[in-house]
């Protein structure tokens, strides 16, 4: 795998006052969902239910997801927006590129997926429910394009950097999206083998697993 120097990421402003409420509400209906669907099962919670336990209106529930699974699933608008997925990348990468990859498909977008107990009960209830790892894994395709953008541009700042060409016969973008495709594959084989396993580990050592599956198949890059 190719190492790239380590490159300080561009400072981004502290969320304001409404900006921190408003990922406090994403939070808490996400929190809902997934202890609902860990009491009753996912197939038994409704937008009733969430809404009830927060307490939201379904208005503001609706503001934030569109549908009850992407609140259980925590699947985001954001994750379409790639100059969110761009910054997101940057504020996660700290001169390892494979990890940054890694974290941000991991955690969703890390900035907005600030709790690990949340994360770590969403893992729980993928571990008794197989349908939901699947669905989960095939969303991560959202972030894939927006990703491979990201990626290509911090080559190039490496690059200019001072990094070597890994290969000056493979163009970025082409370098770029075959690091996205193989942590993309990396996180669907770690939480599967964690899934299998009856879900011993912590969502921190999935992610250590799956960086250390994406270099394994870093050979390629």
């Amino acid at each position: 795998m190719h190492d790239f120097p380590h490159i300080p990421p561009a400072a981004s402003p502290a969320p304001g006052l409404r900006e921190r409420k408003k990922a406090q509400t994403r939070s808490d209906l996400e929190r809902a969902a997934v202890e609902l669907a860990l009491d009753h099962g996912p197939d038994d919670v409704t937008v009733d239910d969430i809404c009830a336990r927060v307490p939201v209106s379904h208005r503001t529930f609706f503001n934030y997801f569109d549908s009850k699974e992407d609140a259980l699933y925590g699947i985001r608008r954001a994750w379409g927006d790639r100059e969110l997925v761009s910054t997101q990348l940057g504020e996660a990468y700290d001169g390892d590129l494979v990890a940054a990859v890694v974290h941000t498909l991991f955690r969703g977008l890390p900035a907005e997926t600030s709790d690990p107990s949340l994360h770590e009960a969403r893992m729980l209830l993928a571990a008794r429910d197989s349908g939901v790892v699947h669905r989960r894994l095939r969303r991560l395709g959202d972030l894939r394009d927006g990703l491979i953008t990201a990626v290509a541009e911090l080559i190039e700042r490496a690059e200019e950097a001072g990094a070597a060409i890994a290969d000056p016969d493979v163009d970025r973008e082409s370098r770029a999206e075959m690091l996205v495709v193989v942590c993309i594959g990396a996180v669907r084989i770690a939480v599967r083998e964690w899934a299998d396993a009856g879900a011993t580990g912590t969502a921190d050592e999935v992610a250590a697993r799956t960086v250390a599956i994406a270099r394994s198949m870093g050979t390629v890059l």
